[in-house]
């Protein structure tokens, strides 16, 4: 009779913990793997908003975003040597007869190169275009538009990777409605995060969404 006491006095006081302190009990647990010093973790603040998105769009968003990057950085390099072979075939464009075999050489060897640029800028593209889509998409899934747990602001002191020195920290959490699993996101992160949405959701054209990827 006395274990089913406790056990019931436990289950009472559980129930009567604001959002606020579930979620950081559950964020100390989940920063003993992320913090080099789980010990010397100390809470700051923390801020429990309801949230009304899918968290399982926000690795996906972020890998097509990094895909999207180096999709760009590629064709930009393609359109360089497209350039520059474009450049190297008006040096040694042949003059009839008194085009030697070296400006020849050259110049076959930049259309090669112009040619082989072309297609891969070509296969970049559409790519590109592809991950346009596939981002958008994940975007719209985000905004889910229902109840689906708690978004968590978090601020919270600890020790750095030497033991040395007791840094600030600052996460975003996003927690199920019972607070019994959680994925967290360092602020900086997911503020950039955020910005990618705010592009993803305003712009008119996949031009606008490239716009921004070229700037980063």
């Amino acid at each position: 009779m006395k274990k089913l006491i406790v056990l019931l006095a436990l289950i009472i006081t559980s129930c009567t913990l604001s959002n606020e302190k579930k979620a950081e009990i559950l964020i100390k647990e989940t920063l003993k793997d992320y913090l080099y010093h789980p010990d010397s973790y100390k809470p700051i603040s923390t801020r429990v908003d309801s949230m009304f998105i899918d968290v399982t769009t926000i690795e996906p968003i972020m890998e097509i975003s990094d895909e999207i990057k180096d999709l760009i950085s590629k064709i930009n390099s393609c359109e360089r040597k497209i350039e520059s072979a474009e450049s190297s075939m008006d040096m040694w464009a042949p003059i009839g007869v008194y085009s030697s075999q070296f400006s020849r050489g050259e110049y076959t060897r930049a259309k090669k190169e112009k040619k082989e640029a072309k297609s891969d800028l070509d296969k970049y593209t559409k790519k590109l275009s592809k991950q346009f889509a596939t981002l958008k998409e994940n975007v719209a899934k985000y905004h889910k538009g229902e109840f689906t747990g708690w978004a968590v602001s978090h601020r919270f002191r600890s020790l750095n990777g030497a033991g040395t020195m007791t840094i600030p920290g600052e996460m975003i959490f996003f927690c199920d409605e019972a607070f019994t699993t959680c994925i967290g996101y360092d602020a900086d992160k997911f503020e950039n995060f955020a910005k990618i949405l705010k592009v993803v959701d305003e712009a008119t054209s996949d031009e606008d969404i490239m716009d921004f990827f070229k700037g980063k």
